[in-house]
């Protein structure tokens, strides 16, 4: 009876994921890499865009400010993806119907998709429920003098 419990055990123990190792340096290098191609493809895209509408650009303040609110936004996505995968993967993992390595790195790829896919129809609907009249005259203190009154 001993024997057959240290057997059970042994195997119990074998088809857990080890969570405390670190990772390797592959997975190291794919990140910074991931990382890196990600910063190029933004300022090679925000360089385009703005060259291609002519304006001639005096400071690098607004760029700071963007980068800045893409950080925070980015920040705000990668805590808020913790909750997601949570909930979404909670019942996978409890029903052992996967491991959770592969459950979490599931949940994390069809998020990411999701995203990727989007066609932006929710961002859309709320910037038609502004008036008109509000995003014509963002430059001018008539936008800000609008807003003001709610």
């Amino acid at each position: 009876m001993n024997n057959s419990s240290s057997v059970l055990d042994a195997n119990k123990s074998a088809s857990r994921p080890e969570l405390h190792s670190k990772p390797g340096i592959f997975t190291k290098i794919l990140f910074f890499g991931l990382m890196l191609a990600g910063v190029i493809f933004t300022i090679t895209n925000l360089n385009h865009d703005v060259v291609s509408t002519g304006t001639a650009t005096s400071t690098w303040l607004p760029f700071l400010l963007l980068g800045v609110a893409l950080l925070i936004a980015l920040g705000f996505e990668f805590v808020n993806g913790f909750h997601d995968t949570a909930n979404a993967v909670a019942t996978v993992i409890y029903t052992h119907s996967l491991p959770a390595n592969v459950a979490v790195v599931w949940s994390g790829f069809f998020n990411f998709l999701g995203v990727m896919a989007s066609s932006g129809a929710v961002a859309f609907g709320i910037i038609s429920l502004l008036p008109v009249e509000l995003i014509l005259q963002v430059g001018s203190a008539a936008g800000f003098a609008w807003c003001s009154r709610f």
